[in-house]
């Protein structure tokens, strides 16, 4: 009996459920890597901070070269993380058969909603 209502209600009902349930799930991981995304911005200023106010010149220019790699590295995992989601909403648009997911709205959903999220998380407003 349940295998017939089930063919009689179609996939609408069964994609629904799978959203339902994956839905909270990307919503974490985005939450996580949009906040480690800023949060490696601002240590990248501290250690621009830090190097700045070192004692020694043989200091600074150490500090600066440790910059130069947290740049790079911060720089490829914005990189990676933007061509990891845009593949992903590649392969929606493609088996979808329509544009679901711009590039502007793409940029937004991986790097500005997760904090505008957990700030309103944490403080109650946006």
């Amino acid at each position: 009996m349940n295998e017939n209502m089930l063919l009689q209600a179609g996939s609408g009902g069964i994609v629904g459920s799978a959203v339902g349930f994956i839905t909270p799930i990307v919503d974490a991981v985005m939450a996580v890597l949009g906040i480690a995304f800023w949060v490696s911005l601002v240590f990248l200023v501290y250690y621009a901070i830090e190097a700045y106010a070192h004692p020694t010149p043989f200091g600074r220019s150490a500090r600066l070269a440790a910059i130069y790699d947290h740049v790079k590295a911060v720089v490829w995992s914005i990189v990676a993380i933007y061509l990891a989601v845009a593949f992903i909403a590649f392969a929606v648009n493609k088996a979808s058969g329509s544009n679901v997911v711009s590039v502007s709205q793409l940029f937004y959903f991986v790097f500005v909603e997760p904090v505008v999220k957990g700030f309103s998380l944490l403080f109650g407003t946006t």
